[in-house]
């Protein structure tokens, strides 16, 4: 019998990626993938740009924060950022994410031009 495979999940660690807010340093390198999962199942409200969008991205951003610091809550987030702020926040925080999906999209866009690629 040979060496059983094994792919060892703890080795793939994100580059890590500090949020400062009102002196303190937040942790975001982590999204976790239930977030993940809720961002696609909810993507077409928060593209819509509907007044529901903007508290459901908030709502995820404050779960991202909290795997590093878990008193984060959405007041303080609103209380201690100002809007530019809190959109440089959600741009920041959700920018893996973001780049993941446009490398998945264009790998399906490959796939579905020459689909032996």
């Amino acid at each position: 019998m040979g060496n059983p495979k094994i792919l060892d999940l703890d080795k793939l660690i994100p580059e890590q990626r500090i949020v400062r807010i009102a002196g303190e340093e937040i942790d975001v390198s982590k999204i976790p993938s239930r977030v993940t999962m809720e961002v696609a199942q909810k993507a077409d409200i928060l593209r819509s740009g509907s007044d529901e969008s903007f508290p459901i991205m908030i709502d995820m951003i404050v779960k991202i924060l909290k795997q590093s610091k878990p008193d984060v809550t959405r007041d303080w987030i609103i209380d201690n950022t100002s809007m530019d702020q809190l959109i440089a926040l959600i741009e920041f925080v959700l920018e893996p994410l973001n780049k993941k999906v446009e490398e998945m999209q264009g790998k399906q866009g490959k796939n579905v031009q020459n689909p032996n690629q």
